[in-house]
């Protein structure tokens, strides 16, 4: 399936799927989630993942693991930079809501 504007952030995968997508174990995924790092979609008590939830759960991953982070400094990061740095979506950002919102918070 091809990434557009249309289906980055509809959540799609299960995290099963995405546990071995990103190499690490459901359980770690549930942590990510309770640290609140990662919102995944729900539908009953089931977690799905956007396309955008894949690329910040790789960034988690990288910071933690090559980056020797913990888990506070990786929230701290990824707070601090916006998410369209974060993820290199620079051509989707204009239909990217929390770039719009952003976007609308700035004067003229």
């Amino acid at each position: 399936m091809k990434v557009t504007a249309e289906n980055y952030n509809q959540p799609l995968f299960t995290i099963g799927i995405v546990a071995d997508m990103i190499g690490v174990t459901q359980t770690t995924l549930r942590i990510w989630e309770k640290k609140e790092l990662i919102k995944p979609g729900r539908l009953g008590k089931n977690r799905y993942y956007s396309y955008c939830d894949l690329d910040r759960l790789k960034q988690i991953h990288h910071l933690l693991q090559e980056k020797r982070m913990n888990i506070v400094g990786v929230k701290n990061v990824l707070d601090r930079e916006e998410c369209w740095e974060i993820k290199k979506c620079g051509d989707l950002k204009d239909t990217c809501e929390v770039y719009l919102a952003q976007s609308e918070d700035i004067p003229e």
